[in-house]
């Protein structure tokens, strides 16, 4: 069988290399990279060059099963690894004292950390809620704004510190984040276990998320990969599908993969007949822009360094916006910032880009959850996060494997990759 997989992020890189080997398989991506939204460059300091992610940066190998044995069977060890402990300053207003400062364990000195009182109450509610919520399986429908407002009023007071998280995770205001699907805005941070002490720990990749990427298109054997070749078209040919792309090809294939966001990939399917279903559903998942920077001065950070976490969230004028700081887990004073909606800039950029990021609402979760199962009798897939509720590297690669499952069931790297997590 000849498979067309079209988008180079995670998930169709990953479904490329399970099904590579066993079917015929030509991948399609529009950038001149792969990687999709898992971005690396390089920064040089004090003498050494570090791997920075300005889009999908930590992940979580405890809690990501398919993505720590695909990462082992790629040959990456715990060397490859970057461990530190998670911290969070939460700001209300760029030149504020911080509202909030997360325990960093006993060796934090002099770090200024929030005393017991409503905004910690509110921080550890939340994260305890959370897990709750996926643990029991909340409706998707219920949304944040609802459960949040059924808290008692002393806590209810800073539940704009709670909704500014996802904001600026989605890159929404922190308004819009309470109509977001609570179990899927909240998922990120769910904590079973209250942050009294260190917080979470935050993994990365050591050359960077796009390591990943890059080792999934090394590992190709067989397949095909283009890119700089953007997907224009979709149409019917015989049993199959003819996939057109924007510089003159026309792929032949036998089944077809749209790993892309969800506006794009309703409007390849314009020309295909009886997709009329899809793309309403594929119409329905809202999306946003964020830019971000890699710099060195230490913009978006508390003017006391004693307060410096590796998440610090400011909220300014109805946005939430983060900076991330690489010290903690890279010895170095490298810094990635949203500057979607920030007036000012850091004077040391060193990188720029733009990602997209889909909101969870509930219309577009119950959208993304129809079209992980959609297309299945015609042999047209849709792969990627536009089929799950929550956009984590990890959900991407099992959006990968549902599909492989169809298509190539009894794939070596399939089954062992399976045999694997099953064994966990």
């Amino acid at each position: 069988m000849r498979v067309g997989i079209v988008g180079g992020g995670l998930s169709g890189l990953t479904l490329a290399w399970l099904l590579d080997g066993h079917h015929d398989v030509v991948l399609l991506e529009a950038r001149q990279r792969l990687g999709g939204n898992a971005e690396s460059v390089p920064a040089r300091s004090r003498g050494h060059t570090h791997g920075v992610d300005l889009g999908v940066r930590e992940t979580a190998p405890g809690s990501f099963p398919v993505w720590r044995h695909l990462a082992t069977e790629l040959g990456f060890t715990a060397d490859d690894l970057v461990t530190s402990p998670g911290t969070r300053t939460l700001t209300r207003g760029p030149e504020a004292r911080p509202a909030w400062v997360s325990p960093a364990g006993p060796a934090a000195g002099d770090r200024p950390v929030t005393p017991q009182g409503p905004v910690r109450r509110a921080l550890r509610r939340f994260g305890t809620e959370a897990a709750r919520w996926q643990a029991q399986k909340l409706d998707w429908d219920v949304t944040l704004g609802e459960l949040l407002d059924a808290w008692p009023e002393d806590v209810r007071a800073h539940t704009d510190l709670l909704a500014a998280l996802p904001a600026a995770l989605h890159g929404c205001t922190v308004r819009e984040a309470r109509g977001l699907s609570a179990r899927a805005a909240a998922a990120p941070f769910a904590d079973s276990q209250p942050p009294t002490e260190a917080g979470p720990e935050v993994t990365y990749l050591r050359g960077g998320a796009q390591a990943l990427a890059q080792a999934l298109a090394g590992d190709l054997r067989r397949a095909t990969v283009q890119v700089g070749a953007p997907l224009r078209a979709v149409s019917a040919d015989g049993e199959g599908f003819s996939l057109i792309d924007t510089v003159g090809g026309l792929h032949t294939v036998d089944a077809a993969v749209l790993a892309l966001p969800a506006d794009r990939a309703r409007e390849t399917l314009v020309p295909l007949d009886g997709a009329e279903e899809l793309r309403t559903a594929l119409g329905a998942v809202p999306y946003r822009t964020l830019t971000y920077a890699l710099h060195r001065d230490p913009f978006g950070m508390p003017g006391d360094r004693a307060a410096w976490s590796t998440t610090n969230t400011v909220l300014h004028e109805g946005w939430s916006e983060t900076t991330t700081w690489y010290g903690p887990s890279l010895g170095a004073d490298l810094f990635v910032s949203q500057l979607t909606h920030r007036s000012d800039r850091p004077r040391q950029v060193l990188a720029r880009s733009a990602y997209r990021t889909a909101l969870p609402t509930p219309e577009a979760v119950r959208a993304r959850l129809r079209l992980a199962g959609a297309g299945r009798a015609r042999r047209l897939f849709l792969a990627g996060h536009c089929t799950t509720p929550i956009d984590t590297q990890e959900a991407a690669m099992a959006s990968a494997i549902a599909v492989a499952q169809e298509l190539a069931p009894r794939a070596d790297r399939l089954r062992r990759l399976l045999d694997d997590v099953k064994g966990d």
